[in-house]
């Protein structure tokens, strides 16, 4: 026997209501109680309304039981994939899977079923060098208010004079430096979709691109020779000098760092800035030409001194604005104490997901607000008038040709 359908149910309701209520109109327009053949019709009318009703209800609860299964063998598929792929980014699966064939009576074999093979690789990263930031620098942050450094602009000096004659006067004059910060961020707008559908920690994966973002700005500002227009390294604009490297290297690089003792800096507080090409020639090159004497760099030493790399040495900017590599090679020496890198007031990590901008993009905007600083206080010591005296760039060039 057939089931019948909702509609048919709710029709046969409607046809045993009806008589029901015919039964009851006729006996109360002849002023009358039911008769023994009406109250039988009653009855039965009335079995069938109740029946109609209780199939009707288990058709509801059988579609709504149908939905919930579907839903919940959804739900279940879908965290089983994720728990899958997070298990096998942390080495704990096959990175092979495959995905379910076509249809149910599909054979077993995975070629012949449709079925598709899924090979699941990490994802991709993008590449970063020349980050570490140079020894003896100091990162100041949550920095508030105005900040003054009093410089002692000269010195003054003794006098040798005879029995009565006058000293002449001298004058110690003092000058200042005051850091300037500037606005520092980026925003990047998220798909709210990618966030949800992502099989990884999508938010997390960005704001660790933040924090890249950040240590690269203070690379390019520390080691480029660019003129930047904002925030300035050490080096920025500088005119370089020029050193030999080759069989002299040794010589020469601690004779370039020696000249900065004449100015009273110490040589136990320089650190030494070069590309990878320079240091891989360094690690090569022998202290002292045809002795067992080490090599220039060793030990993680640059002649004893603490280097770093990176390939922010060699760049400067374009007509563009934009930075690129230089086509030649350079060292930048170093006294960090003297470079003030500050970071001012908060750090701002801002997630909007609700204003009316991002609603209308259906996207979740992440921006990072906050102020950088950097000042070289080395500008104005020794009567100079705003060039840097504790940082130098120097040129590498080929050693002249020995003649016999």
């Amino acid at each position: 026997m057939n089931k019948k359908t909702f509609a048919e149910l709710r029709e046969q309701r409607m046809n045993a209501m009806e008589k029901l209520n015919d039964l009851y109109i006729t006996a109360d327009n002849e002023k009358r109680e039911l008769t023994s053949e009406e109250k039988l019709q009653e009855a039965k009318y009335k079995r069938e309304i109740e029946q109609a009703q209780i199939e009707m209800r288990q058709i509801n609860l059988d579609a709504d039981n149908s939905k919930t299964v579907a839903s919940r063998k959804a739900d279940m598929i879908n965290a089983n994939f994720r728990t899958l792929l997070q298990n096998v980014r942390q080495g704990k699966a096959e990175r092979e899977i495959t995905l379910a064939p076509p249809t149910d009576g599909a054979t077993q074999n995975i070629t012949a079923s449709g079925a598709i093979m899924l090979t699941i690789h990490e994802i991709i990263p993008t590449l970063h060098e020349g980050l570490g930031l140079p020894a003896g620098l100091k990162i100041v942050t949550g920095v508030t208010g105005n900040e003054i450094w009093p410089v002692s602009v000269n010195d003054v000096e003794m006098e040798e004079v005879g029995e009565v004659e006058a000293l002449s006067d001298q004058v110690l004059n003092f000058g200042n430096i005051t850091p300037v910060s500037r606005r520092v961020g980026l925003t990047v707008p998220v798909s709210n979709r990618a966030i949800d559908n992502a099989a990884f920690d999508l938010m997390a994966f960005i704001q660790a691109k933040f924090t890249i973002a950040q240590r690269e700005y203070l690379a390019k500002k520390i080691y480029s020779q660019a003129n930047w227009s904002g925030n300035k390294g050490p080096y920025s604009g500088a005119t370089p000098g020029t050193i030999e490297l080759g069989t002299e290297a040794y010589k020469n690089i601690l004779a370039a760092v020696a000249e900065f003792s004449n100015k009273g800096f110490f040589e136990g507080n320089v650190c030494l800035s070069m590309d990878r090409v320079t240091e891989a020639e360094l690690m090569a090159t022998p202290k002292i030409a045809g002795a067992a004497g080490g090599f220039v760099i060793e030990n993680g030493k640059c002649c004893g001194l603490p280097y770093t790399v990176s390939h922010y040495v060699n760049t400067e900017l374009n007509s563009a604005g934009k930075l690129v590599p230089t086509s030649d090679r350079y060292i930048e020496i170093g006294y960090y104490e003297w470079f003030a890198l500050q970071q001012h007031d908060d750090v701002r990590l801002t997630i909007d997901a609700t204003s009316q901008a991002v609603a209308k993009k259906n996207v979740t905007a992440i921006t990072l607000n906050t102020a950088w600083s950097m000042t070289d206080l080395s500008t104005k010591i020794n009567g100079a008038n705003n060039v840097s005296q504790a940082f130098k760039v120097l040129k590498v060039v080929e050693a002249e040709p020995t003649t016999v």
